[in-house]
């Protein structure tokens, strides 16, 4: 009932951002029957038996959209794009014909298969805060129509122009720079353009709406499943999903973040939080972690129990990761490798499954870097503490990053209060040290808990050794922090006695919750009175000082209550003492979303403009007709390559212009450069921010160009004859556009600032 409850609100809030009734069903009918039942049929094959059904569906849903992906692939490789569905059909017509198979549709009917009510609570509503929070931190400004949609973020453009190139080609390329490969984790975009096809749903609002949330949700799921994998106790499993996704950097300062730190709902010091736009900005990240999940879970079930079958889903989710988040490769390999020391030291042997599996996963990442990647960086580099320039808290006061004076101290800085937030969100990870008195806190084999541990650890490792210039290796923590969360709660299972009365220990754990977020409050209240924002005193001491006093008057403070706690020798003390530390931090989650309910109701619940607006008006109508009138192999030339409106700027170009690609589904000649292997190639050369880096072919582009500023015949056929470009996408508010552009190209359609020309349809 509570997963009926939140499928229904979610349904009413879908129709409210404007998603018609029929997408809708048509989107649940088909990531049910698509996708879910048959790959759960394949999972309970694979293990052989029914299961618990939550464990079933969810690790269906990853099996699923894995055999999704690399059917679509190939019937899209083939031209067959809408011969997807049938891989779903026949697994589901299979196990209806064969007699043996029919069992794998009933439940199973052991008791300990059968879900608590509670536990489906805390999971269902942990999906409605998320689904509410997409509502009022992404929906609201990512509208489906004009005028609203012409400000969205700068990198859905992007996301939704290799949507279109994923629909009609295979292998993708860069659709608005033609010439340019997709070095980049693309299998997404290929899941999205199946479900596009099969239901006839615009990419735009597979996007914006639909596409992420069963990734999202599934992730949730996963996370409660691995839990109770972990630790064989329901609430320990139920709390995994709440640190997941609640548990952040806890928060005391009175001053908001600035910029995109604040934009995004990035926390004071870097968490791995997944409580920020990037749900939904990123949605390979999404992707990925819903594939990495499920392929967790299959690994520990083939060392568990090998079989070819078990093995088989684990090669095909390890396939299917590599296409969808690379990221995750490395981390896995890390997770494995840790594995494999512990056996050592304990047993002096390893485990066969483990050198199996950590063999085909340093295949799978030589292959993604050197094949899928082509070798390419992405402007990733060994920059150690990097992310410490650009955490929140310091970035807002000016003292990481100070008229570009990096010192060591100042980064040491804040290092430390990072890890003091890490120590207040996982605590339970002490825990671990009693895993040899009572080792798997449910199970006899360590060797999941180890592996978990060792993906999370590995995220934190890359976030300290790495840098990028856009911040991108603050996404291995945010990949590593469901694992880091479950090993956390495992340890709270190790730290807590067994046998204790339920009800008095939710009670109290419950008061210890609400006296950590009380003390963060009275932190956060006294902060006005006592400390200058930061960076209005012009002293780097002093603002060092209000960056650190508020954690240390929390943790005092904490601490304190901590002592009064311990002094009572009640048995499960240590668990309330994490309790406490975890209310401090889910007050900030609490702080996020009542900033966002708060701008909602004064500010409106839908078609709020987050920026001025840079997506050219019409683009939407004049890209849905060249679509609807051109072939697939069409290529187009345009007059726009610069983002403009608030990402405009005085010393360059910013070259992610995307949107005209995104909504013709077409490719072009030149639009934008930027998100290219080739441009952070030339960003690293120059020392240039990528999405500043001039374009690299000057004649190409001034080809381009001069068939709009000096249109003739000459160099409208410049562009037919030697680049085959057959259509024009003009924006029209180009102050250097030619008026004679008519004369020797025919216009086909305008809408407001876009017109489109056919190039050659005029008679010389």
């Amino acid at each position: 009932m509570p997963a009926v409850a939140v499928a229904l609100a979610v349904t009413a809030g879908l129709r409210y951002y404007g998603v018609s009734a029929v997408d809708t069903a048509s989107f649940a009918a088909y990531v049910g029957f698509g996708i879910v039942v048959p790959g759960t049929l394949l999972w309970r094959a694979a293990r052989g038996r029914p299961g618990w059904l939550v464990e079933d569906a969810a690790a269906g849903l990853a099996v699923g959209y894995g055999c999704e992906v690399l059917v679509y692939i190939a019937a899209r490789a083939a031209g067959l794009p809408l011969l997807t569905p049938a891989w779903a059909a026949g697994t589901i017509g299979l196990f209806l014909a064969v007699p043996r198979l029919r069992r794998y549709w009933r439940r199973s009917d052991r008791d300990e298969d059968r879900t608590p009510v509670w536990w489906s609570a805390v999971v269902s509503g942990t999906a409605g805060v998320l689904f509410y929070w997409s509502c009022v931190r992404f929906f609201r400004t990512h509208a489906l129509a004009e005028p609203g949609m012409l400000s969205p973020d700068a990198d859905s453009p992007f996301h939704l122009a290799l949507i279109g190139d994923a629909k009609h080609h295979m292998p993708l390329m860069s659709p608005w720079l033609a010439d340019q490969p997709v070095l980049y984790h693309w299998f997404v975009y290929a899941e999205l353009a199946a479900t596009s096809w099969a239901t006839g749903i615009e990419p735009h609002v597979l996007l914006v709406r639909l596409g992420p949330l069963p990734m999202l949700f599934g992730l949730a799921a996963l996370v409660g499943v691995l839990g109770r994998r972990l630790t064989g106790r329901w609430w320990a499993a139920a709390t995994a999903v709440v640190i997941t996704f609640f548990v952040l950097a806890p928060l005391p300062y009175h001053w908001p973040l600035a910029g995109w730190f604040s934009s995004f709902g990035t926390n004071a010091y870097e968490d791995g939080s997944s409580l920020r736009a990037q749900l939904w900005t990123s949605p390979t990240q999404t992707f990925g972690a819903v594939l990495f999940a499920g392929l967790v879970l299959a690994l520990l079930e083939a060392l568990r129990r090998p079989s070819a079958a078990r093995w088989a889903l684990v090669v095909l989710l390890v396939v299917a990761v590599t296409g969808g988040k690379a990221t995750f490769i490395p981390m896995l390999l890390a997770g494995l490798l840790l594995v494999i020391a512990v056996q050592l030291l304990a047993r002096r042997h390893v485990h066969p499954g483990v050198l199996a599996a950590t063999g085909l996963t340093l295949l799978a990442m030589l292959f993604a870097q050197f094949v899928l990647f082509g070798g390419a960086s992405q402007g990733m580099t060994v920059d150690p503490l990097h992310f410490a320039q650009i955490s929140g808290a310091p970035y807002t006061a000016g003292f990481a990053r100070q008229d570009g004076d990096h010192q060591p101290w100042r980064l040491l800085v804040v290092l430390a209060l990072t890890l003091v937030c890490w120590a207040c969100i996982w605590p339970g990870l002490a825990g671990l040290a009693r895993l040899r008195a009572r080792p798997g806190a449910g199970s006899g084999d360590p060797t999941p808990l180890v592996l978990v541990l060792g993906i999370g650890l590995s995220g934190v490792a890359a976030l300290l050794l790495l840098g990028h210039e856009g911040g991108a290796e603050g996404w291995f923590m945010v990949s590593g922090r469901p694992y880091l969360s479950l090993a956390a709660a495992a340890g709270l299972a190790l730290l807590t006695p067994e046998g204790l009365p339920v009800r008095r220990t939710v009670l109290r754990v419950v008061a210890a919750v609400a006296g950590g977020g009380l003390v963060l409050g009275v932190v956060h209240v006294l902060g006005p009175q006592r400390v200058p924002r930061p960076g209005t005193t012009g002293s780097v001491a002093l603002t060092a000082w209000a960056l650190i006093w508020p954690y240390l008057v929390s943790l005092l403070l904490l601490a304190t209550v901590a002592w009064l706690v311990r002094r009572t020798r009640w048995p499960e003390w240590r668990t309330l003492v994490v309790a406490l530390l975890a209310g401090a931090c889910l007050a900030t989650s609490v702080q996020h979303l009542f900033r966002m309910t708060r701008e909602s109701a004064r500010g409106g619940w839908r078609g709020v403009a987050q920026t001025a607006p840079f997506v050219t008006p019409g683009t939407r109508a004049a890209g849905h007709w060249l679509r609807d009138h051109s072939a697939p192999d069409d290529l187009v030339a345009t007059n726009a390559h610069c983002v403009g409106g608030p990402y405009a700027t005085a010393g360059g170009c910013d070259n992610r212009h995307f949107w005209f690609a995104a909504y013709a589904e077409r490719r072009f000649l030149v639009e934008g450069w930027g998100f290219t292997a080739k441009a952070h190639e030339a960003a690293a050369a120059s020392g240039v921010n990528a999405i500043y880096v001039p374009y690299w072919d000057p004649s190409r582009l001034a080809d381009n160009d001069a068939a709009f500023r000096l249109p003739s015949a000459q160099t409208i056929g410049v562009l037919g004859t030697r680049y085959h470009v057959r259509w024009l996408m003009v924006d029209e508010t180009d102050p250097n556009l030619s008026p004679r552009l008519g004369d020797v190209a025919k216009l086909r359609f305008r809408s407001e600032s876009v017109a489109i020309y056919q190039v050659g349809a005029l008679t010389p």
